[in-house]
């Protein structure tokens, strides 16, 4: 055997230490590159995690806005202005950019006498709605009650750059005051009433007895002032909820009619925008022609009467239609899929069409509807009849959850107690909700209902007719007591 030398040993040692060390250098570089994919991964999970943290944050906000907008709604409707007004705050915190929350919180405020707050808040509504009329007239009035008038004629200017109607209610309020334009006018009669708000303002003295005695009955108090300004933009409003406004339409600026000369060579069609001041430009007629307020049917009379008068056509036949829709419009908010400004085809429509156009979701209940003129309007969307409620141009529409109602049930049944109500529910399937009869010998149920005048009234049932089919399975209503008596 051959010796081993110190040499050879020592360069095997070497040479194993070379070869190990590539190997040695390639896993300890897939380690940081690991640690980095997991790093990456990581932060990707938590950024995804955040952003949906935040939607449903969002989501949260917005439903708790809506419940306390829904609320507040109801304590300004029952006169409860201070309540109204905490709830209102809530909705304005978690929802800052919608302009009803403001506008109503606005409209608390001056029911409470806090003109300044109320100044302040149609402020921010308008921010966050410029071309709200609505919100422009209360914003001219409250300025007008703290003095400022510079700020009143302002509001004014606005509103007759939007071409409302409101421009004339709030110059009625103006008409002494020597800094308001010339033409200026304030003939219409069914807006005496706005006139009492002057009784609240600094130096103001009462009005005088030519108002009438619909509003010598009223208090000269802000809080008891009722607008009765016209609703429409720029057309005349017909007032009341006649039925024949779903099926005219009075034309408004921005509208773009199609005007055609049907025994011209060329019956082409011709597109004219109704522009500031409701007029368009057809030559052919002698130039700019009015037709803001009338409609299709009234405008196609006055083209074929003014061509005959200038002798350009003596049996003109002239056909009128409009091409594009632009001064009749609603605003929807709530939870709805597509909320904003919807257009109108008539003076007035059903509600289900803007539904229709907005898409409710799956969980709306409940429509508020705010107009000038008429008090806040609430409505059940699982009643039938409250989508044929007829929606005019500058309403405000709110759709909201349902506020949670119940019903209570107690004696011989297995789980007694308040229970959630739902539309629909009848006797039998809320005995069967509460666990079933004890006994199934028990037979005799009472249900008592409040009256109109606050009394109970109290109907007694027998279960076996129930469901034999010899007489109707009765519906529940929120609010009512059923008791299992034997």
């Amino acid at each position: 055997m051959k010796k081993v030398t110190p040499q050879a040993v020592l360069f095997i040692i070497v040479l194993t230490s070379i070869r190990s060390a590539p190997g040695q250098i390639g896993n300890s570089s897939q380690v940081p590159r690991a640690v980095a994919n997991s790093a990456t991964n990581a932060s990707a999970s938590r950024e995804t995690a955040e952003s949906t943290d935040v939607i449903s944050e969002k989501t949260r906000a917005n439903d708790r806005a809506q419940k306390y907008y829904e609320s507040g709604n109801e304590l300004y409707t029952s006169g409860k202005f201070g309540e109204a007004i905490e709830a209102f705050k809530q909705a304005t915190k978690l929802q800052p950019d919608n302009p009803q929350n403001h506008y109503m919180l606005g409209m608390a405020y001056f029911e409470s006498k806090a003109y300044k707050e109320s100044f302040d808040s149609f402020k921010r509504a308008i921010r966050a709605w410029p071309d709200w009329p609505q919100a422009h007239f209360r914003l001219g009035v409250t300025s007008y009650v703290l003095g400022r008038k510079s700020e009143s004629i302002e509001a004014y200017n606005h509103l007759r750059r939007l071409e409302s109607p409101l421009a004339t209610s709030l110059s009625r309020i103006l008409k002494e005051d020597k800094n308001l334009p010339e033409d200026v006018t304030a003939n219409d009669s069914s807006l005496t009433k706005i006139e009492l708000v002057r009784a609240a303002a600094p130096g103001k003295e009462a009005m005088s007895a030519q108002v009438g005695a619909e509003s010598r009955s009223a208090s000269a108090s802000p809080a008891n002032v009722k607008e009765t300004a016209p609703i429409a933009g720029n057309p005349p409003a017909a007032t009341g909820d006649s039925p024949d406004l779903t099926g005219i339409y009075r034309i408004g600026v921005g509208d773009v009619l199609d005007i055609r000369l049907l025994n011209s060579s060329s019956a082409r069609s011709t597109l004219y925008t109704v522009v500031d001041g409701g007029s368009i430009d057809l030559a052919i007629a002698g130039g700019p022609i009015a037709v803001a307020g009338l409609t299709v049917d009234e405008v196609q009379a006055l083209l074929i009467a003014e061509l005959k008068r200038r002798a350009v056509e003596q049996h003109a036949r002239v056909s009128v239609s409009v091409r594009q829709y632009a001064s009749h419009s609603v605003a929807i908010t709530g939870i709805v899929n597509n909320p904003g400004m919807k257009f109108l085809r008539r003076e007035a429509v059903p509600l289900y069409v803007i539904m229709a156009e907005a898409q409710a979701r799956s969980d709306a209940n409940r429509v508020a509807i705010m107009s000038p003129g008429r008090a806040a309007v609430l409505l059940d969307l699982a009643d039938p009849a409250a989508l044929n409620f007829q929606v005019r141009h500058g309403d405000m529409i709110n759709v909201t959850l349902r506020p949670q109602e119940f019903y209570y049930i107690a004696g011989r049944i297995n789980h007694p107690g308040q229970k959630v109500f739902q539309p629909g529910i009848t006797l039998l399937q809320a005995i069967l909700a509460a666990g079933g009869l004890r006994q199934q010998s028990e037979n005799l149920i009472e249900v008592s209902r409040e009256g109109g005048d606050g009394r109970l009234n109290t109907n007694r049932f027998k279960l076996k007719e129930i469901k034999a089919g010899k007489i109707p399975d009765p519906k529940l209503q929120p609010g009512d007591r059923v008791e299992v008596i034997r």
